[in-house]
């Protein structure tokens, strides 16, 4: 199934308000928080048209400003029995949620004791001063975590020097000589998709492409975790779908 989501541009309505496709309790499948549980507010929209794209970020959208998300996500997390706050994680995502000024749902979030993590394909700048409350120590409290997921050939400057952990998705015959992707979700980058910029010493994480076949995901598995052992990035697969949830 080929995605057919329309690319949308950057939008910074003046009323502040978000895009908001969903938001929901789960656990985090991917990334520096694999395995914690998670609220996971899904920004509708995205800037790029990923062919292999799975996720539905089109079907609803709804406006919220950032009072009306940090209330459905003290409603979302207090559907745990732990009602504590530490070492609670949101997840932001889309889409892509840098299309969107996210600033201000970042900073209302932070104020209100959560950690938030934000999943970007760094294509696009983050909110003004982002970076300010933004953290490459993951076990650091009341700070944000940017996960750069790359699919085009370049990432913004900014999102080079604040991103915490790098993340590729990679399918058989699609690996270059540094034993990363050449492409992404078949999304088109020349030379190749974006490399973490020189000097990078986080975590690089190299997971499988679902193509929905199970002879095409062993192959795809088959050379993550060839490249994994060659190259020492680490393998990454998506539990929240071996769980069954969202």
């Amino acid at each position: 199934m080929i995605n057919i989501q329309p690319i949308e541009k950057r939008n910074y309505r003046e009323d502040g308000q978000l895009e908001v496709h969903s938001i929901f309790n789960t656990i985090q499948g991917e990334g520096p928080f694999t395995g914690q549980r998670a609220v996971f507010v899904r920004l509708a929209g995205c800037n790029l048209q990923c062919p292999s794209c799975d996720t539905d970020y089109t079907s609803t959208r709804k406006l919220m400003d950032a009072d009306e998300v940090l209330h459905d996500v003290d409603v979302a997390r207090k559907n745990n029995m732990d009602s504590e706050l530490q070492n609670h994680l949101v997840v932001i995502t889309g889409g892509e949620p840098f299309r969107q000024d996210i600033g201000p749902l970042v900073y209302a979030l932070i104020a209100n004791g959560y950690r938030v993590q934000v999943e970007t394909n760094g294509t696009l700048a983050p909110p003004y001063k982002f970076e300010e409350v933004c953290s490459k120590d993951v076990t650091e409290q009341g700070a944000c975590f940017i996960v750069c997921s790359p699919k085009a050939g370049k990432v913004n400057h900014i999102v080079e020097r604040i991103a915490c952990a790098y993340k590729y998705v990679m399918d058989e015959g699609n690996v270059a000589a540094d034993g990363l992707p050449v492409t992404a979700l078949d999304h088109s980058a020349a030379p190749h998709v974006a490399r973490p910029p020189a000097g990078y010493a986080g975590p690089i994480y190299l997971q499988p492409c679902d193509d929905k076949d199970e002879r095409s995901n062993a192959a795809n598995l088959n050379a993550c975790v060839q490249s994994c052992l060659m190259y020492g990035y680490t393998l990454q697969l998506q539990i929240h779908k071996i769980l069954g949830v969202e």
